[in-house]
């Protein structure tokens, strides 16, 4: 008899620059998730709203959350979104998960889609990454998208570690 593997153990980062609009639901969305990430780092990149302020509210109620604020900068590049996520990893480096997940902050799903997604990694052990398709407000990240299906949709892609 076969015995079935666990859901992989899984970490977030969250880079968050000025999202007071969205913060806040997507921290709804991963605290009501059925299986619940071992951190998740949200990475205020030096906002000048209320990211920081939201986030803290949440930190007591919620240990497996960390708010790392980096310093203020002038630019907002793709640069800066990896600066942000390198830091996010350096907070995990330590911690024992198997997959890592890059999660837009300005985000909201059912309370099961993490189980899905760690489902589809505990499904094939040689699955790299993984991700699906979001569609808001009439955009669809696999059908309006310049990439088409060649390349992993959505805003949380997620990586075996």
């Amino acid at each position: 008899m076969q015995r079935e593997r666990a859901l992989p153990k899984y970490v977030l980062i969250t880079p968050a620059r000025n999202e007071e609009k969205f913060i806040e639901r997507l921290i709804h969305s991963v605290t009501a998730q059925s299986v619940l990430p071992v951190k998740w780092v949200i990475v205020n990149d030096g906002s000048s709203d209320a990211t920081a302020r939201i986030v803290s509210r949440y930190l007591a109620k919620h240990e497996w959350i960390e708010l790392l604020n980096l310093p203020s900068h002038r630019d907002r590049s793709f640069a800066a979104k990896v600066f942000a996520v390198n830091a996010g990893l350096e907070r995990v480096r330590d911690l024992d998960y198997e997959v890592v997940g890059n999660l837009d902050s300005d985000v909201s799903f059912d309370p099961d889609y993490l189980e899905f997604l760690m489902g589809k990694f505990q499904e094939d052990p040689d699955l790299g990454v993984a991700g699906t398709i979001f569609e808001e407000e009439g955009y669809s990240s696999g059908r309006d998208s310049f990439e088409g299906q060649s390349h992993v949709p959505g805003r949380l892609p997620a990586f075996q570690a």
